[in-house]
């Protein structure tokens, strides 16, 4: 059984449940006013209605769980049924993805939905555990994070005096020329030197920055003092894959600063 069945099985009892906790509540409006006037024969009315709807209450929840337990979620999450539901519900809206077998690039995220040991069946985006099991719902989170991330503000001439500042650092130990072409792969562990940083600005992180430097095109490939710089791009699987927001695939592999007579 996939997700979405289980959620129309669920329809019924969702407008039950409203019904009922509604018919509750209202009973014990009209009881605590019929206490407080003295109204004690419409009160006796009251309990006994009450009683009634907290019953029907009862059973509807009875039944809920019933409907619930009959779904598998360990088995529907590390069976791949999730997986190939998520896929489905992301690209009905649009999201890339890359991967396979449970572990997931919706760029700039990882998804993983863990199929063995104590963990089988839970989902975490990026490190952190989430709390649905539904695709859709998955889907929707996603999305919304990507686009905060590509809302928030993005000083590019900031990163790009980073970028600079790494690179020259990574010619020193490379013991190589100012003006060769750095891997970038090598310029992020100049940026980030430590385990330590490189746990709080992972390879994703650096990629959609660089994703979003490189959307920005030549003229934003510029430090403050005028320097200006280029990015060589590679084939797939050899450099870092940087996604443009209307989806835009590309591989930057290299920097390297611009000549006098190149600019």
């Amino acid at each position: 059984m996939g997700y979405e069945t289980l959620y129309e099985a669920l329809q019924p009892w969702e407008k039950g449940l409203r019904d009922s906790a509604g018919a509750v509540t209202r009973l014990q409006k009209a009881a605590l006013k019929n206490t407080e006037t003295g109204n004690l024969v419409e009160l006796r009315k009251n309990l006994t209605a009450l009683e009634d709807a907290q019953e029907q209450l009862r059973q509807r929840i009875a039944g809920a769980r019933e409907t619930l337990d009959s779904f598998d979620a360990g088995a529907y999450l590390a069976d791949g049924e999730f997986s190939r539901e998520l896929l489905e519900a992301c690209a009905g809206k649009g999201i890339d993805v890359k991967g396979e077998k449970g572990v997931y690039e919706m760029f700039p995220f990882k998804l993983r939905v863990l199929a063995d040991g104590e963990s089988r069946g839970e989902v975490y985006l990026d490190k952190k555990k989430l709390p649905s099991c539904r695709p859709a719902y998955v889907a929707e989170t996603i999305r919304q994070k990507q686009e905060r991330l590509y809302d928030a503000p993005f000083r590019e001439s900031v990163f790009m005096g980073e970028l600079a500042e790494a690179y020259t650092v990574a010619c020193l130990r490379a013991n190589a020329r100012e003006g060769s072409a750095q891997a970038l792969s090598k310029i992020y562990k100049c940026l980030a030197p430590t385990a330590r940083a490189r746990k709080d600005y992972d390879m994703l992180s650096y990629a959609f920055d660089l994703a979003r430097l490189y959307e920005k095109g030549p003229e934003s490939w510029v430090t403050k003092d005028g320097r200006r710089y280029t990015f060589g791009t590679s084939r797939e699987g050899n450099g870092i894959r940087v996604l443009s927001r209307s989806g835009v695939e590309s591989f930057i592999s290299t920097l390297r600063p611009l000549q006098s007579e190149e600019t």
